[in-house]
């Protein structure tokens, strides 16, 4: 991703920290797990329903990241990633240039005491890299399995490191009676090396990317048994709106014919070997005014099998709210197929925030980028903005990657530009002696907050400029491609980006922030439910020191319809009597927000 040049040139390096594992391990330092029961077959995760870390009633570790940021058209939305980052969200302490025993991903204990003739087969889908790093030749994935008998794990299955390829299908007979056996298990674990950083700042990066879906162990199978009788999502669901993620409320009402985004688009799979009949329901909830104030369907079709589908869903709505300066909107989209289909994967929201701030990132990091090299002392990094309304820009946000080489003591001047025919033209805001600051909390940015009001209006930039030539490390998102609004002048011209992605960098306006939504410190925290799948009882641990009697519970349907709603001391909910599907479960208190869970019931 980088050049050992001395010469100044604009830089993408791994992370050191993954902060999404970082702050989950925090708020979940333990995982309550029951290690003496067993599992029945069949084994099935297409982690759709997980987030961060494995599902803890399927797995015995934490150390794979579930995620859908890093794989190019997954299988079914959802991956877990085998990298160089341990379950705390750090590089591997005995990380090294060398080939090292980085993540593992191990089931929990199988009943399989069953006769050779029954087939036993395992399945998995694998990419290498991603959105992420390329694995060298001399790394490696492997599959390795558990035998009672002998008390010892096997590498069964093994692949060296290559460039990006499509998933691809393995299938692995489980035919040895030393496995089939009280208290088989499975993992995947990977064989990671770290570049040579040596001569860039970044110091050492996350390397060596793997990915996998859709694992599934069964009997009654075979060799050719690669038949999978569901239609899934394969991506999430990206903001309605044409270019920002998220905007400030007054700014899109200003300019709502220009931001306001005339489809959403989904995409989907016929994972099946027959065609398959799909219907495609949407549906828009505004958060803080509990109803739903949208809801259409894209009808029904047929997809021919394996196909990928996208389907450009029209959307004739416009955000309203009553709230004078911000609004919350969740976006839900579903499929409606055979009864017989999974249905953990066929639901996928978008939550879209409108408060004080535009952001062009989708709030995760995969890379770091930075100006570096002699005669970067003087860099000068812009990102276009635009104001449909004459506005104060107040503050500017800003998320850098910890790294190694920390460099929280490097100075830097905040900058604004305006625009001179689509490039930055005249400084018109410069405030020294500013240093990066790095953020533990689920905020991920740091606001700086500008000495004074600047006023802006149509295009603006807001950016940094250097006063040395470390590398500055600023969060970087491959999924929302803005590589024409990002420019850097190294030797006195303004020029695009080289590469495609999003700066973190969030400019603040309107009203002075000790008056505006912006300034209310709200705690996230996690929230353990399960199980996960549910059939009847779904067991809630709130796992933090928020006092249980403030908390309230609110159980939404797909279609945003409030179906459940409990407060005070509650450990444990009946969904016998709901009927099976996708539900999201809301958790609040006074001064903590739960992230929102996604319950799937079967019965």
């Amino acid at each position: 991703m980088y050049s050992l040049s001395a010469l100044s040139q604009e830089v993408l390096t791994g992370l050191e920290v993954n902060q999404s594992v970082r702050e989950s391990y925090q708020q979940q330092p333990s995982v309550k797990s029951d290690e003496t029961s067993m599992l029945d077959i069949p084994f099935f995760d297409d982690f759709s329903t997980s987030d961060i870390y494995p599902d803890s009633e399927k797995w015995s570790d934490r150390y794979a990241f579930i995620n859908d940021d890093y794989p190019v058209n997954p299988i079914s939305v959802g991956v877990a990633t085998l990298d160089a980052i341990d379950h705390t969200g750090s590089l591997y302490q005995h990380a090294t240039t060398l080939p090292f025993l980085a993540d593992r991903l191990t089931s929990h204990s199988l009943h399989l005491n069953y006769p050779e003739s029954d087939s036993i087969y395992l399945s998995f889908f694998y990419q290498p890299q991603g959105m992420g790093d390329m694995p060298q030749p001399h790394d490696s994935l492997r599959l390795e399995f558990y035998s009672p008998v002998t008390d010892s794990w096997r590498v069964v299955w093994s692949v060296p490191g290559v460039s990006l390829h499509d998933f691809r299908l393995v299938m692995i007979p489980v035919r040895d009676p030393d496995y089939l056996q009280e208290g088989f298990r499975f993992r995947f674990s990977n064989i990671a090396s770290i570049a040579d950083n040596r001569f860039n700042p970044g110091a050492r990066g996350n390397a060596d990317h793997w990915h996998i879906d859709y694992v599934y162990l069964n009997k009654g199978r075979s060799f050719a048994d690669t038949v999978f009788s569901d239609v899934a999502f394969v991506k999430p669901l990206e903001s309605l709106l044409n270019n920002y993620s998220s905007m400030p409320w007054d700014q899109f009402l200003a300019g709502r014919l220009a931001e306001m985004g005339s489809v959403l688009p989904v995409t989907y799979r016929n994972n099946d070997i027959v065609t398959r009949s799909v219907r495609r329901q949407f549906s828009i909830y505004d958060v803080y005014g509990n109803r739903t104030v949208h809801s259409s369907s894209g009808g029904t079709v047929n997809i021919a099998p394996g196909d990928v589908h996208q389907y450009d869903s029209d959307v004739a709505y416009s955000f309203n709210s009553d709230n004078p300066d911000s609004a919350l909107f969740r976006i839900t989209a579903w499929l409606v197929t055979d009864e017989f289909d999974y249905k953990g994967n066929d639901t996928v929201i978008y939550y879209q925030d409108f408060k004080n701030f535009y952001a062009l990132d989708d709030g995760t990091a995969e890379n770091g980028y930075g100006l570096f090299g002699g005669g970067s002392e003087n860099a000068r990094l812009a990102y276009r903005f635009r104001a449909y309304k004459a506005d104060s820009l107040r503050a500017i946000r800003i998320y850098f990657n910890q790294s190694l080489n920390n460099v929280s003591r490097q100075y830097f001047s905040l900058a604004v530009w305006d625009d001179n025919n689509g490039k930055p033209g005249n400084l018109i805001y410069s405030q020294e002696g500013v240093r990066p600051e790095y953020e533990e909390e689920l905020n991920r940015f740091h606001t700086y907050q500008l000495d004074s009001a600047i006023s802006v209006s149509q295009v603006f930039y807001v950016g940094l400029i250097q006063t040395n030539t470390e590398f500055l490390n600023i969060g970087f998102d491959v999924n929302r491609n803005n590589r024409n609004r990002i420019f850097y002048n190294i030797h006195g011209e303004w020029v695009n980006s080289s590469f495609e992605g999003s700066l973190m960098i969030r400019p603040v306006v309107g009203r002075s922030l000790s008056h505006t939504l912006f300034s209310k410190h709200v705690e996230k925290r996690g929230l353990k439910v399960y199980p996960n799948p549910v059939v009847d009882v779904l067991y809630i641990d709130l796992e933090t020191d928020v006092d249980p009697a403030s908390v309230t519970y609110k159980l939404y349907n797909r279609l945003g319809q409030l179906v459940y709603n409990g407060s005070g001391l509650i450990q444990s909910i009946d969904l016998s009597s709901f009927p099976p599907g996708i539900y999201f479960l809301i958790t609040e208190s006074r001064s903590v927000e739960f992230e929102t869970k996604k319950i799937l019931i079967t019965h």
